[in-house]
């Protein structure tokens, strides 16, 4: 019998709480697509590089899935709550007709068991046909071969899916069977009936409150924008601080200010149902500001993450092919060693047919540990000195060693004179500080002889290794009392087939002999490129898989808040259906009032984002390369519209249906 109605109640309820029910659907669907990306590397050839950083990514999707499972968690059981208050009267009904609480609980207990499997079910299903489009995707990012595609399931991925939302949903059995032993049988049948308590603001003071907001978001987008978001300092701190501030104070004085702006236009706020409808958002705002503060932080969060995200996938690896210039860096930090490392190495290495051309050079330091960092009139950055890198001698190369690399790369020679240095960088994290020498006019004393700079520092990769080092060119003459601090043989092939077998040479001859080899290690282009395709898939699968789910969140917060809303306020439009008001302008109404609700907190979260994007445009992405801009904002663009979109139509179809007792 209690199964017969759990069943038939389940049945009836799927449409009415079409929110509930897409978001357990699309929680499963997302949460197993991306723990069986690991599977997806048996239908892809891959190197054993990318095959370890396969199984590194699914590691910490697995710790990052315990965080969404949380969030998931949450959200049911926030949806839930709204499914008992709707549900109110009809559960007082049965206590009325003599059913025992428990039978009650055991009628919650079924139907929540009847929705949990089919959504797990067509949750998984979609899954599975979703993480087969997913392989196209994760084979762009890892640039891997997907000749040898076929359908693909993870059984531990499926298993792992219902084992958490098993647990999520015997969660919310307990908290159902405790929130009925609690409550009184009035408490249920007349529990729809009462008001929420509404803070009525004065207005005078609501303005004040606005101003300060306006005030507290510009201060905060100011130190943003001068201090990035790289520096995680006191600036920084202060700039979270006022943002979110500036958005609670935002949200928190709206609602007095929005109804008397339209009150000043009396022909629009008495135009149809407007009055009603301004009346009906302010009042929710007035109650929900923190909520929707949260939402619109959240937001930001998702653009930023998910642009991000995208942003990584879609950089170019060609131009990062271009930016690597050579095949093979040889590096020795032997400092006794007088001898070249090519000299030392076997005449199969050196002497290769696999070689097309090669340089070595010489990285020196003045003698004693003179001139260091800390001794020029510079500002190190923070993240810079917490390190040490104040005490860090400068680095010196020839000028014959730098044309030997410039004609490596097929650049042309340069002239310096005697007088003059020039000043080289390899990585935009010391470009500041690299500048600063030629803005400065910074002089430098080599052997009681003084030399200034002769041009602005420019980018110029040494050896593949690329650690963040700025590098100082002079004269031949200034080398021969340097420190010799390391060796780099820098080895271009004659093409890839022979780079890989120049590279197995190494390997070789390394293994062999551990305790003579003449260098420490070697970092090979096609080493630097996979590091660096693996860095940028991690990052754009953790900030896609976060985004997701995260705009899940604010959908269905956002539309939980507003069937509630049509569920408290279902005599208010009864009332308006009395006095002779059409189904057609309520429906138009409500229309209005979950649009302005949905927009609301995006709105301000976009122009968070602008603000946000260009910080980490400037200081983050182009570490990685260059993002196309308006690929990322369409992709997000795209992204938001489809699902804020879905929830934005189911809750408002959910709410019309509330409101029209359909």
């Amino acid at each position: 019998m209690l199964s017969k109605l759990a069943f038939k109640n389940a049945s009836k309820s799927i449409r009415d709480y079409a929110v509930y029910f897409f978001t357990l659907v699309l929680g499963v669907c997302v949460f197993y697509m991306f723990n069986s990306i690991y599977a997806q590397k048996d239908i892809m050839v891959v190197t054993q590089t990318t095959a370890e950083s396969m199984k590194a990514l699914r590691q910490i999707l697995s710790y990052i899935s315990v965080f969404v499972a949380v969030v998931l968690g949450f959200l049911i059981v926030y949806a839930n709550n709204y499914f008992i208050r709707r549900r109110k009267k009809e559960l007082g009904v049965y206590m009325t007709l003599g059913m025992s609480k428990r039978n009650v609980s055991m009628i919650l207990m079924l139907e929540t068991s009847f929705m949990a499997f089919t959504a797990l079910v067509i949750g998984l299903l979609l899954g599975i046909f979703g993480s087969q489009m997913m392989s196209v995707f994760t084979a762009k990012i890892f640039e891997a071969d997907l000749s040898a595609y076929r359908f693909v399931f993870a059984p531990d991925a499926a298993v792992k899916s219902v084992i958490y939302f098993g647990v999520i949903f015997l969660v919310v059995m307990l908290l159902n069977t405790i929130a009925i032993g609690k409550y009184k049988l009035i408490d249920l049948l007349y529990g729809g009936r009462k008001n929420e308590t509404i803070r009525i603001k004065n207005m005078k003071t609501a303005t004040k409150v606005f101003v300060a907001s306006v005030l507290c978001l510009a201060a905060a987008y100011a130190l943003i924008l001068n201090n990035g978001i790289v520096h995680v300092n006191l600036y920084f701190a202060f700039s979270i601080i006022l943002g979110t501030v500036g958005t609670l104070l935002f949200f928190w004085s709206l609602s007095g200010i929005l109804i008397k702006i339209m009150q000043r236009n009396k022909r629009l706020y008495f135009k149809q149902l407007n009055m009603f409808v301004v009346r009906q958002f302010s009042s929710k705002i007035n109650t929900n500001f923190v909520s929707l503060s949260v939402v619109c932080i959240v937001l930001l969060l998702v653009i930023g993450i998910f642009s991000t995200g995208y942003s990584m996938q879609n950089i170019l690896s060609t131009q990062l092919r271009t930016e690597i210039p050579y095949e093979y860096s040889v590096i020795d930090y032997n400092y006794g060693e007088s001898d070249t490392i090519s000299s030392r190495l076997p005449s199969e290495i050196k002497d290769s047919s696999l070689i097309a051309d090669s340089y070595e050079c010489v990285e020196g330091t003045m003698a004693e540990g003179k001139a260091c960092y800390k001794d020029y009139d510079v500002q190190i950055p923070e993240a810079m000195s917490a390190y040490g890198f104040g005490d860090t001698p400068l680095t010196f190369v020839s000028l014959s060693d730098y044309n030997g690399m410039r004609k490596l790369q097929g650049m042309d020679e340069i002239d310096l004179s005697e007088n003059n240095y020039r000043i080289l960088y390899d990585n935009e994290n010391v470009r500041e500080l690299a500048k600063q020498f030629h803005d400065k006019n910074i002089n430098i004393t080599i052997d009681e002889n003084v030399l200034s700079p002769t041009n602005e520092a420019e980018k110029f990769t040494m050896s593949n290794s690329d650690m963040g080092q700025i590098i100082f060119v002079v004269a031949d003459t200034w080398m021969k009392n340097m420190n010799v601090d390391t060796r780099i043989w820098n080895v271009q092939c004659v093409n890839e087939d022979a780079a890989k077998e120049f590279g197995a040479l190494l390997d070789n001859y390394q293994e062999k002999s551990e305790e003579e080899c003449v260098f420490v290690h070697y970092v090979s282009k096609r080493q630097v490129y996979e590091s660096s395709v693996t860095t940028k898939a991690i990052i754009a699968f953790l900030a896609i898989y976060l985004g997701i789910v995260f705009m899940i969140a604010c959908g269905a917060i956002l539309a939980i808040q507003q069937l509630s809303e049509a569920t408290d306020n279902v005599e208010r439009y009864n009332l308006l259906k009395k006095l002779g008001v059409e189904r057609r302008e309520l429906n138009r109404a409500l229309f209005v009032q979950i649009l302005s609700y949905f927009l609301l907190p995006l709105f301000l979260a976009v122009i968070h984002s602008i603000v946000g994007l260009t910080v980490a445009s400037r200081e983050v992405i182009k570490v990685f390369g260059n993002m196309s801009v308006a690929s990322t904002i369409f992709a997000t663009s795209v992204f938001i519209v489809l699902v804020y979109g879905i929830y934005f139509l189911l809750t408002y179809v959910g709410s019309k249906s509330v409101i029209n007792g359909i």
